[in-house]
């Protein structure tokens, strides 16, 4: 039990440094793909938020025993909390503006990584009942 629930801490953690490294990242670094997404950037924000709620959800469930409604009040509360500190550090220390916008799109994305997380859990046990 004790590997496990340190495999997904680890997970999470390495999760939350690829979603700071990309959104401090110089704009002129980020690759352009050659075609245009309208808010391609929220898109990205609430992705990156989605999986994090996602990747929180299930040791939070299987090894502290939180409810739903537990986990999704963390993922919320780290959404707002990290999303907002790395808006901050983006307008004060990188060469990047801070975007309320993009702390909305952190937030809607850790919420529906919660709603959706039941869903998620039911595919990927059936998908694993068929091996």
């Amino acid at each position: 039990m004790r590997s496990g629930y340190l495999y997904f801490i680890g997970l999470n953690l390495l999760w939350a440094a690829v979603i700071f490294v990309l959104c401090v990242m110089p704009q002129e670094d980020i690759p352009d793909p050659g075609f245009r997404i309208p808010y391609m950037d929220k898109i990205v924000h609430f992705g990156m938020y989605f999986i994090a709620s996602l990747l929180m959800a299930y040791p939070l469930e299987r090894y502290c025993r939180w409810n739903l409604r537990e986990i999704g009040v963390l993922a919320v509360a780290f959404a707002c909390l990290f999303g907002g500190m790395i808006e901050i550090v983006q307008a004060r220390f990188f060469a990047r503006s801070g975007d309320w916008y993009d702390l909305l799109a952190d937030v809607v994305g850790g919420v529906a990584g919660c709603l959706a997380y039941p869903v998620v859990k039911r595919l990927f046990l059936q998908s694993k009942h068929r091996r």
